[in-house]
């Protein structure tokens, strides 16, 4: 049910309407997909462009989570599929799996992964994460990891870190957190899971830009302003409405960022403001 023009009007008052009309909204979003194989996941991304992997935590953005789209009551059957289509599908290039949104594991459609690539600005040269290591975003240990992958390739996390001389609980920590960070900007990407049992799995990593070398290309041709704005304009679609703190954490931008890029969705037509939410304006007509 969308909310009267007269409500709003009157942007400082929180009205019970607005709660109900993004309810109903993340409601006819969620009951579209139902799944029960590999292929329906990949439909549901597809469609999506974006979604967490597992479930939604409180206070991030309400974007679907795959769990709440899996159709069975088996938490057990649910985690088996999960646990099994995280590996798989990535390995085939069919969804992008990754520690992205709000540092949680997330799906990407490989349609939608030029558009998140194309938000860092990057030329996709060896030497893009300098910059980055000279601000002081990106770790010793996530410098020596992108220069470790340049030189040998993909490579077992278990090994890396040997070949590393990273030995300790505290380095293996640190070599994790730096691993996190380095998929979050796109650096670094899963390739394949390996290993059987709790202590012998692991995954491979590659550079990102050797293993998804068409999203590179393909993010040449987009402006990081113009990703950014499309990316905002699909959380909407999705949530129908978020606060701009949400979408501050779940794509890790900054407030001159967040700003600027609502701005220019408003010039589109493409958000409205109403009670400090960034509401999809048809819901607020």
């Amino acid at each position: 049910m969308a909310v009267t023009r007269e409500l709003h009007r009157t942007p400082d008052r929180k009205d019970p309407r607005l709660d109900d009309a993004l309810e109903a909204h993340r409601a006819k979003v969620s009951r579209v997909h139902r799944v029960r194989n590999a292929e329906g996941l990949v439909t549901m991304v597809d469609a999506f462009g974006f979604c967490f992997a597992f479930t939604l935590r409180t206070g991030d953005a309400p974007i679907p989570a795959c769990f709440d789209h899996l159709s069975t009551n088996s938490e057990d059957r649910k985690w088996g599929w999960m646990w099994g289509w995280k590996d798989e599908l990535p390995e085939q290039r069919r969804l992008y799996y990754g520690k992205l949104l709000v540092r949680k594991p997330t799906f990407v459609s490989m349609k939608m992964l030029p558009t998140f690539y194309a938000t860092f600005g990057r030329a996709g040269e060896a030497d893009d994460h300098l910059d980055d290591v000279r601000a002081g975003r990106l770790s010793d240990i996530a410098r020596r990891v992108i220069d470790y992958l340049a030189q040998r390739g993909e490579t077992q996390t278990k090994r890396m870190r040997a070949d590393l001389g990273i030995t300790s609980q505290e380095g293996k920590a640190d070599y994790a957190k730096a691993v996190e960070e380095l998929q979050r900007l796109m650096y670094v990407a899963r390739v394949k899971a390996v290993g059987e049992g709790r202590e012998d799995y692991n995954y491979t990593y590659d550079l990102f830009v050797r293993r998804y070398p068409e999203t590179v290309k393909t993010a040449e041709r987009i402006s990081s302003s113009d990703a950014m704005t499309t990316l905002l304009r699909r959380l909407l679609e999705l949530a129908g409405g978020v606060t701009t703190k949400q979408v501050k954490r779940l794509f890790d931008w900054d407030d001159e960022q967040t700003e600027r890029t609502t701005a220019r969705l408003e010039v589109k037509r493409g958000v409205a403001r109403f009670d400090g939410t960034l509401v999809l304006p048809e819901l607020v007509r």
